[in-house]
């Protein structure tokens, strides 16, 4: 027979146990004396009344027309705000990434110009080298141009 009763005693034991562990906590006060912080269940000796945020949305609390349309016109302005902003941005990037093909595009053609200047100026050195007396002079004129041209266009 005490077979049969131990598991209504165990289940009886358990529940008891469990609301022991589980107090209600309707009411947490905070008391503080000389300098030391305690909470406890109940009030402090002393104890004020302090209304304290629970950090709950105000979804429950009802609100007037007014206030409902103004949250609505603020946030449709805050949204309106923030799509120029994003537009403003996307105009800002657009134009740098078009800024920097373009400086890209003025470098690359620089390069072949340099490259071209740098060919002529080899081929007028070497013209100028296997010149004949009869073609010396013209031979040296060129070279000079070309050289003088390579510098100004191409700097070191």
């Amino acid at each position: 027979m005490l077979h049969a009763s131990l598991p209504l005693l165990s289940a009886a034991l358990s529940l008891s146990f469990s609301l022991l562990v589980a107090a209600p906590a309707w009411a947490i006060y905070k008391c503080e004396a000389d300098g030391k912080v305690t909470y406890s269940d109940a009030a402090c000796a002393d104890g004020k009344t302090l209304n304290v945020d629970t950090g709950k949305s105000g979804a429950g609390i009802a609100r007037t027309p007014t206030q409902a349309a103004g949250d609505k016109t603020q946030s449709q302005r805050l949204e309106h705000e923030r799509a120029r902003a994003d537009k403003q941005q996307a105009k800002a990037r657009q134009k740098a990434e078009r800024e920097a093909a373009r400086a890209k595009l003025v470098e690359d053609k620089q390069k072949r110009k340099c490259t071209l200047l740098a060919q002529r100026k080899k081929w007028a050195d070497e013209d100028l080298r296997t010149a004949t007396v009869k073609n010396l002079e013209k031979a040296r004129r060129k070279s000079l141009r070309v050289n003088e041209q390579y510098q100004a266009e191409c700097p070191a």
